[in-house]
C-alpha cells in the first residue's frame, strides 16, 4: 500500500512540476517579447535575425578558410550553436534572484526558474537552427552533412555542455555579485575558444591539444565533423568529452543547490 502511494506521489509531483516549468516558460515568453506584433515569433526571429547579420558581416571578408569553406558557410553551420551557452547564461545568471516574489507560491521552486529559462532559451536555439539549416541549404550557402547522425550527437553534446555551463554560471552568480556582473566578460572571453569563428584545424600544435582539454571545443568539433565528413580533419575525444561533461552538470547541479539554499536562508 505505501508502496504504490508513494509511486502515486513521486508522479503525481512530476506532472505537478513539469506544469510549473511549462508555466514559467510561458510567463517569460509573454514577458519577454509581449503580445502585438510577432508576439512569440520573436522567439525565433530575434536570433536567426543576429545569425543571418553576422553571415553576412563576414561574407565580405575575401579570405576564406581552407577546404574551400566559405565563411559564411562556417558561421552558418557554426554561429547557431553559440546560442546555447551564450543567450542561456545571459537569461539564466541572476534569474532567481529577480524572480524571488514567484518563490512564494508553494509549487514553485528555485530550480524551476532555472530550468524553465533554459528550456526557453534552448528551444529557442534549437528553432532557429532547424528553421534556417534547411533554408542555408536550399539557397546554396551549406552542402547536406555528411552524417546526419553524427552532427545531431555533436549537436547534442553542444546543449549538454551548454546545460552543466549555464547551470554553473547560475549557481556561482547567485553566490557572488562579482560574477553577476562580470558574467557578459566572460562569454565574450569564451568566443575565442568556442571553435565558432576558428577551426581546430588552422590551429598549429601544441595549442590545438591544449584547446582540446576544452570540451566545447570537442563537442563542436564532433558537429562539424558530422557536417563537412571526412573531407575536413576534425579533432575531438569523445571518451573525456563525456568524462567532463558529466563533470560539469554534477558541479553544476552541486553549486546551484549550494546557491538554492542561500536564497532560502536570505
Amino acid at each position: 500500500m505505501s508502496a504504490n502511494v508513494s509511486k502515486e506521489t513521486f508522479w503525481f509531483q512530476l506532472r505537478l512540476q513539469l506544469r510549473v516549468i511549462w508555466a514559467l516558460m510561458l510567463r517569460e515568453t509573454v514577458t519577454r517579447f509581449g503580445r502585438e506584433g510577432l508576439g512569440m515569433l520573436w522567439m525565433i526571429a530575434e536570433p536567426a535575425l543576429f545569425v543571418i547579420g553576422v553571415m553576412i558581416i563576414f561574407s565580405f571578408i575575401e579570405t576564406g578558410y581552407p577546404y574551400g569553406i566559405s565563411p559564411a558557410e562556417y558561421l552558418a553551420v557554426s554561429y547557431p550553436t553559440l546560442l546555447f551557452w551564450r543567450n542561456g547564461t545571459s537569461r539564466v545568471t541572476g534569474a532567481i534572484n529577480v524572480n524571488r516574489a514567484l518563490l512564494h507560491h508553494q509549487p514553485i521552486r528555485p530550480m524551476d526558474i532555472i530550468y524553465s529559462r533554459i528550456l526557453l532559451e534552448f528551444s529557442s536555439s534549437m528553432a532557429v537552427f532547424l528553421f534556417l539549416f534547411p533554408i542555408f541549404i536550399v539557397v546554396g550557402v551549406c552542402h547536406m552533412p555528411g552524417s546526419i547522425l553524427t552532427m545531431a550527437l555533436g549537436y547534442l553534446l553542444i546543449i549538454w555542455f551548454s546545460f552543466g555551463f549555464v547551470l554553473i554560471m547560475a549557481g556561482l552568480a547567485e553566490l557572488s555579485e562579482t560574477i553577476e556582473k562580470t558574467s557578459h566578460i566572460i562569454l565574450y572571453l569564451m568566443l575565442p575558444f568556442s571553435g565558432v569563428f576558428i577551426p581546430t584545424f588552422v590551429v598549429p600544435e601544441p595549442y590545438r591539444s591544449y584547446l582540446l582539454y576544452f570540451p566545447l571545443i570537442d563537442a563542436v568539433d564532433y558537429f562539424h565533423h558530422g557536417y563537412f565528413g571526412s573531407g575536413v580533419p576534425s579533432y575531438y575525444h569523445i571518451s573525456y568529452t563525456l568524462f567532463a561533461l558529466t563533470g560539469m552538470t554534477l558541479f553544476g547541479l552541486a553549486i546551484s543547490g549550494v546557491a538554492i539554499k542561500r536564497v532560502k536562508i536570505s
